[in-house]
């Protein structure tokens, strides 16, 4: 599905709102640009309304019901029209209600988005400011009667959009600190705090559900906010995600593809999300390269995500035919290859434990793509016996039963990559304690590095005996601190290895005594993604061998039993950061890319799509090998059997 989300927040400030607007000029630009599917405004981040409300403001400038007619235009050309409200940020209710104010846990103080206020009116502020709200008392009974309202007043058959629904994780407003009194839970209690914070929120997302259904059972609704893949709490009560990842302002063009592979379990509809602008939201006259956009496409694609593009309206509400050229040209592009996108799924053998340590599981997917391996995403309870290799990166948190989970998978011949404080006694290495150097070093031997290098981290002291020792740990002559420093950084290592292991195998068991995948996240360092690289491939026998293709290129692996085919999405555009914006402007040909896949049926025929080049191939056994040329920004190699 090709999606756009309209932004709207408009100053009431400005005069002649929506005066441009042209019905059939509307409906008309986004069906030429491909467009199924466009949120479209009820009430903005400023707290206005474009359309007649008894409920709240309507735009003061705003001379007819906007809202209608962007719901009727599209409609008219069969695109669907979702309707957006926003929750945590309304300044005008802001402004009129400060008893609505988040108050921070800690300080006790309104919690701000950007610049605070000030009395100083022609002070600049920065991008994106607004007061958070908490949508708890006065201010939960306004957004369910507004709620109610658009229900009443239009056809919320195509769902409904909630924006800005969880900022934080506690909240001691004079409403939440009533309402944890009357529930005998202590306001000065973090814990307490962020208790009758989810309580409070899944009630009002249950009390919105509720309401919406009774108007339209198959109404779809996404609470912005709620695609956090560390928040599991907030996913079922909603229809579907929307995966919020702008590559060029925040995450990069690593970040998507981890969150997607969390969301695609829960077997719902999952959009990834980015924008058309050079940056970010709200970046008028900012458009981005239109071939940036369809390798973003693509790679949502890849990863069986639809698409959603963000976008803004100008004020007089002219539809920018310039954004819908860009839009346009990558949305056409996935429409040639819509019959390889549904009704797949990941093909692989390997799994990553999520930690739910951001760092951990980032680095997690971020070394796997560099090495063009395909993995799952893997939480308790999961059925283990389809992989062949799981890790445990850094800080996963195992209970009893999932820890015999494990043991019977290696038990079986399954293999264990595990680093940290991941691992469990029952698996033969034993955790000590945490070593006390602030940083140390690894030895072994990486590309001619024959002396330790930095770890970027520090290690857990362990015991494994019998294992094989593939590293070695050596510590700092003293930690860094007033009272002990060696020049401007970390301080040498000392001449001699410690007695226990950096890197130990034992069996199946693969242990990296480092929190490893965070370093290599927050450190980006060339000889730990080789240190675990070479690991890695030690114990795991890659199902898919890519040769002669660059770091930055990404190859996804999906199959479609029902329709009998494999497909390979091979990307590469090499990121670039210019200002503070990271980008992909250049995509060179890549050929002579060497690619050998384990497949159990008998393959009729390679294509790649949407050209429909025939590629020839050798198949042997289980391996399949073939070579792919002419690779330029997104190539899909179709595998039918």
């Amino acid at each position: 599905m090709n999606c756009v989300h309209l932004d709207f927040h408009t100053s009431p400030d400005i005069e002649n709102i929506g005066a441009k607007f042209n019905k059939e000029e509307f409906a008309k630009t986004l069906k030429n640009a491909h467009v199924d599917l466009i949120t479209v405004f009820a009430k903005c981040h400023h707290g206005l309304c474009y359309y007649p409300t008894k409920v709240g403001t309507m735009h003061p400038n705003l001379k007819f019901n906007l809202l209608k007619e962007q719901i009727d235009a599209c409609h008219s050309v069969g695109i669907k029209a979702p309707i957006y409200i926003t929750m945590g940020w309304s300044k005008k209710d802001a402004d009129e209600h400060p008893e609505w104010h988040h108050k921070d846990f800690w300080s006790g103080e309104s919690i701000y988005f950007g610049s605070k206020p000030s009395d100083n009116l022609d002070e600049p502020i920065f991008d994106c400011t607004w007061t958070t709200l908490c949508p708890v008392g006065e201010y939960k009974k306004h957004l369910i009667d507004i709620t109610k309202e658009i229900c009443e007043s239009f056809d919320v058959s195509d769902g409904v959009f909630y924006d800005i629904c969880f900022m934080r994780d506690a909240c001691v407003c004079e409403s939440c600190k009533q309402g944890m009194s009357e529930m005998n839970l202590d306001p000065s209690i973090y814990e307490d705090a962020q208790k009758y914070y989810r309580i409070k929120r899944l009630e009002l997302m249950k009390d919105l559900n509720d309401l919406i259904h009774s108007y339209n059972k198959e109404a779809h609704i996404f609470y912005n906010g709620g695609a956090d893949m560390n928040r599991p709490e907030y996913h079922p009560l909603q229809s579907h995600y929307e995966l919020e990842d702008l590559p060029t302002a925040w995450g990069g063009y690593d970040f998507m593809p981890l969150r997607a592979k969390s969301f695609e379990k829960y077997g719902k509809l999952f959009l990834g999300m980015t924008g058309k602008f050079h940056h970010a939201w709200g970046e008028f006259g900012g458009f981005k390269n239109k071939d940036a956009l369809k390798y973003e496409l693509a790679d949502m694609m890849s990863v069986g995500a639809s698409m959603s593009v963000g976008d803004h309206l100008h004020p007089n509400g002219k539809i920018d035919k310039s954004t819908y050229n860009i839009i346009g040209h990558a949305f056409k592009y996935i429409d040639q290859l819509d019959e390889y996108a549904h009704n797949t799924k990941a093909y692989t053998d390997l799994g990553i434990w999520l930690s739910h340590n951001s760092a951990s599981d980032m680095g997690t997917s971020k070394i796997l793509q560099i090495m063009h391996l395909e993995y799952d995403v893997i939480t308790s309870g999961d059925d283990l016996s389809k992989y062949q290799c799981i890790i445990l990166p850094d800080k996963v948190k195992l209970s009893n039963d999932d820890k015999k989970q494990i043991l019977e998978f290696v038990k079986n011949g399954g293999k264990i990559i595990a680093s940290y404080e991941s691992v469990f006694d029952e698996l033969d290495i034993k955790k000590i304690e945490k070593s006390k150097c602030d940083i140390d070093y690894i030895k072994c031997d990486i590309d001619e590095i024959v002396t330790p290098f930095l770890s970027y981290s520090s290690a857990y002291m362990v015991e494994c005996e019998n294992g094989e020792v593939l590293a070695e740990v050596y510590e700092p002559y003293f930690n860094r601190t007033r009272r002990h420093f060696c020049g401007h950084k970390n301080t040498p290592f000392k001449e001699n290895a410690e007695k226990y292991p950096a890197l130990v195998k034992k069996g199946n068991v693969l242990y990296f005594a480092h929190p490893i995948f965070e370093a290599y996240d927050k450190s980006g360092n060339y000889i730990l993604q080789k240190y675990l690289q070479r690991a890695i491939e030690s114990i795991y026998d890659k199902n898919i061998s890519v040769k002669n293709f660059y770091s930055c290129g990404r190859v996804r692996v999906r199959k479609s039993e029902q329709n009998r085919f494999y497909a390979i999405h091979m990307l590469y555009a090499p990121p670039v950061n210019r200002g503070n914006v990271c980008l992909i402007e250049d995509f060179p040909e890549v050929n002579n890319i060497r690619v050998t896949i384990k497949i159990k049926e008998n393959i009729r025929e390679i294509i790649s799509a949407p050209d429909n080049e025939i590629i020839e191939f050798v198949q042997n056994g289980e391996e399949v090998m073939f070579t792919v040329n002419n690779l330029k920004l997104h190539k899909l190699i179709v595998i039918k059997y």
